[in-house]
């Protein structure tokens, strides 16, 4: 339970100078002066300071969408383990659960950006709904190697057994659902070259585009959501892939605090892996990313493919 805590703390408190630190690297690299990695927090403090403004055509879902979409997310957080193998509520972290409760959080963004009536906003989820098929089976498939490899789904038990054979759980097909895993998470986080997070283009928007409509509390709401869906989609390639560092179960106060402070650095770079690719790399045309997340699909087929006959 204090692994528990702990984990929900850092996540919860620390998720959005995730952003902030991608938002400044990106600036940097672009040879702009970039906001402070603080400026995250002071643009929620802002939004929840404002009343929300919505249009005639809305209905009771834009009220109700950014509360029980950041509670499917923060849910999904608690059922992750980053901090120790046991960091999460008791036999409940099933992978299958944690990504069905990030396609019930996107399923709801896509409502509330019907709901308003607004033509930008349909468009942007249209185009989330398209990216979305192509991103949701990388991800079950990538994962499908390490759950096969563990003999379980759950994401305690397979971070306990690459933690338990340390470099002896890297091998070709684990290599290989884990580039597949990366690939589709940036995809599922809304970063190049899939999504551009701070376009203002509406033309071009996706992720963004669904939350023309939303003002005061509830942009607020939606955009914590985003921050904190990140550290759950890094949480989820450390529990599978990354391991190493975490604390085993049941562990002790410096094994907790040193498998947080790894967690941590984990996320951190992540974070800094994000900003070099929106700094770094253009956005696709929309009609180019079926192909970039087809090959990212086809990565996680061979790695189950190589993961059920091949010897391991």
């Amino acid at each position: 339970m204090t692994g528990l805590l702990l984990q929900g703390a850092l996540v919860l408190a620390g998720a959005p100078l995730c952003t902030g630190i991608t938002r400044r690297l990106k600036a940097r690299l672009q040879y702009r002066r970039g906001p402070s990695i603080w400026q995250p927090y002071r643009d929620l403090a802002k939004w929840w300071s404002k009343a929300a403004v919505e249009s005639d055509a809305a209905g009771p879902l834009t009220a109700a969408v950014p509360i029980l979409a950041l509670t499917a997310i923060v849910a999904a957080a608690l059922l992750v383990p980053i901090v120790a193998t046991d960091a999460a509520l008791p036999g409940a972290g099933d992978l299958l659960v944690v990504v069905g409760l990030l396609a019930l959080a996107r399923f709801l963004l896509v409502l509330l950006s019907l709901d308003a009536g607004s033509a930008f906003g349909g468009m942007g989820g249209s185009r989330e709904v398209a990216i979305a098929a192509l991103v949701e089976p990388g991800i079950v498939l990538a994962l499908g190697v390490v759950a096969l490899a563990a003999g379980s789904t759950d994401l305690a038990v397979i971070a306990g057994r690459g933690l338990a054979l340390g470099s002896g759980a890297i091998d070709g097909p684990t290599l290989l659902a884990a580039a597949a895993f990366a690939m589709v998470a940036v995809a599922e986080t809304g970063h190049e070259p899939v999504d551009n997070p701070d376009s203002h283009l509406e033309l071009t928007m996706i992720h963004e585009g669904m939350l023309l409509e939303a003002s005061g509390r509830r942009l607020a709401l939606l955009t914590y959501a985003s921050h904190v869906k990140f550290v759950v989609v890094a949480g989820i390639f450390i529990a599978a892939f990354l391991p190493f560092g975490m604390a085993g179960s049941d562990p002790g106060p410096v094994a907790l605090l040193v498998g947080a402070a790894t967690a941590a650095a984990k996320v951190g770079v992540a974070a800094v892996a994000v900003g070099l690719l929106d700094a770094g790399l253009a956005k696709m045309r929309i009609l180019v990313l079926p192909s970039l997340l087809a090959l990212a699909a086809g990565l996680a087929v061979t790695a189950v493919a190589a993961s059920i006959w091949l010897p391991r």
